[in-house]
């Protein structure tokens, strides 16, 4: 009986072990389409309203989890506040007269671009997703935004591309970022994202030699602000697969 107990017990204890598959931080490639949604403060906020950011992250992750990478971003806005930057060479009614007489509105957008060397770390929260956890990133480049004009050449003359450049008041300059947030890679899976709140400060300037509104040259210095919620969806290319198993109570 004894003999019978010491069998049973040592067989009910090899059922409850339990495999643990582990995986260890590797080197890995990143790919990330991105989108921000952006709220703008300072002097940004004097000019336009929300916008929104769209671009590619690709980036470097190292068996310690550093990653370093570059960042290109489109910027679009529907909100432009500056809107009476064609109100000398408008009606009353802030229409124009097209090429054939036709009452035209060109639609006012925001539109501008930047560009980002970005350096930052991941920190696991758990053994089991090595490369998943909090993830910090800073980000230095260069910003651009200008206001875009949106009219056929053809049916307005007077708002050509070359006249545009009189209206648009681009500003450009370097932009520092941080990203704070989650990150979540699985291996074997196509569910891996990340996302969290993104500040940006932008050191811009007027770059147009005459502004046709003002009728004066527009060389401002300008700090620009923004504060957004950032999601990227990962598509994680490891360089290698290394896996251990434990066995545990």
């Amino acid at each position: 009986m004894l003999l019978i107990g010491t069998f049973a017990n040592a067989q009910k204890t090899q059922e409850d072990k339990r495999k643990k598959k582990l995986f260890e931080p590797n080197n890995a490639v990143i790919l990330a389409p991105i989108y921000t949604a952006q709220f703008p403060f300072g002097n940004m906020a004097d000019r336009f309203g929300f916008n929104s950011l769209f671009g590619m992250h690709v980036a470097y992750k190292t068996k310690k989890n550093w990653m370093v990478g570059v960042e290109g971003s489109f910027l679009f806005g529907t909100k432009v506040k500056e809107d009476y930057v064609l109100r000398n060479i408008a009606l009353p009614s802030s229409q124009h007269v097209g090429q054939t007489n036709a009452l035209i509105t060109p639609k006012l957008q925001e539109m501008g671009a930047s560009i980002k060397f970005t350096f930052g770390k991941i920190v696991p929260l758990s053994e089991k997703y090595p490369d998943a956890g909090l993830l910090f990133l800073t980000g230095f480049g260069f910003l651009s935004h200008k206001i875009a004009i949106n009219v056929k050449a053809s049916s307005l003359p007077q708002l050509d591309k070359t006249y545009r450049k009189g209206y648009d008041r681009m500003a450009n300059g370097p932009v520092i970022s941080q990203f704070i947030g989650g990150i979540f890679m699985a291996r074997r899976k196509y569910v891996s994202l990340y996302g969290g709140l993104q500040f940006d400060l932008a050191f811009t300037q007027g770059r147009r030699p005459y502004d046709f509104y003002s009728t004066k040259p527009l060389h401002d210095k300008r700090i620009d602000i923004f504060l957004g919620l950032r999601v990227g969806w990962i598509i994680p290319v490891f360089t290698q697969t290394s896996e251990k198993e434990y066995y545990y109570y």
